[in-house]
């Protein structure tokens, strides 16, 4: 059985944040070279790939909760 992760939209939208952070100061102050092989510019792809991920899913969760709260009931 696989165990979904759930996390708040808090938590979605600053890791999103951070990693677009990372990547931007990897790519633009890091240089590492291994064989040929630019691993910073490896990295750099990986965290701006996860921040456009989550960053993609703290707007499709925000927007199916606005939706959620519109259709729903009020009991003033």
């Amino acid at each position: 059985m696989v165990a979904k992760l759930r996390l708040k939209d808090e938590t979605i939208l600053s890791t999103g944040m951070v990693c677009m952070a990372a990547g931007i100061l990897v790519g633009r102050f890091a240089r590492f070279e291994y064989s040929g092989f630019a691993v910073s510019d490896f990295i750099e792809g990986l965290l701006l790939g996860v921040s456009l991920v989550m960053n993609l899913a703290y707007l499709a969760t925000r927007r199916k909760n606005l939706s959620a709260e519109k259709s729903a009931p009020s009991d003033v």
